[in-house]
């Protein structure tokens, strides 16, 4: 996965992405559960404000939990429970899929260097185009010394149009 594929399943920006992964230390490849978790980690971040390296450790244990219940789950953040956050991890992880969906289906990320290019078919670019190619055809069905009489008979027609065309002219 590319750092463009990522980000767009993360649902941010590659320079967020960026930051995120070096301010949390996270190294390797690109990998969809890193996805997920840093999916998980900004929501955290971003609604309930807490820092981005203590979200991933808690996204981390939000996407352990069993996910078979409908119902958000419930983080204890404080040792006698007096605080807790409620997530909806289902609904996280639904965008998080309908953005792998897009990913798969429509995203085609930019490809480095020249795009490659099909070898042409001349003859069939010319037809496509609408061009009578049968006069072309038929000159290469002829032997080398009948194209060259036939190059000779068109000079001796050329220069008498001249001679009759400069013949006429009145000066």
């Amino acid at each position: 996965m590319t750092l463009a594929e990522f980000s767009r399943v993360v649902g941010t920006s590659p320079k967020w992405v960026l930051n995120a992964l070096a301010n949390v230390g996270a190294r390797g490849r690109y990998s969809i559960d890193l996805a997920q978790q840093l999916t998980v980690a900004r929501v955290l971040h971003a609604e309930a404000s807490i820092p981005l390296a203590t979200a991933m450790t808690l996204a981390l244990k939000l996407l352990r939990a069993p996910l078979s219940a409908p119902h958000p789950v419930v983080l204890r953040l404080s040792a006698d429970g007096d605080v807790s956050l409620t997530v909806d991890v289902h609904r996280v992880l639904s965008s998080f899929n309908a953005r792998m969906a897009e990913l798969r289906t429509s995203y085609a990320p930019r490809v480095r260097g020249r795009p490659r290019t099909r070898p042409v078919n001349g003859v069939q670019s010319a037809l496509d185009w609408g061009l009578d190619l049968s006069l072309i055809h038929d000159n290469l069905g002829k032997t080398p010394v009948q194209r060259l009489r036939q190059l000779d008979a068109m000079g001796r027609f050329s220069r008498g149009v001249r001679r009759a065309g400069s013949s006429g002219r009145s000066t």
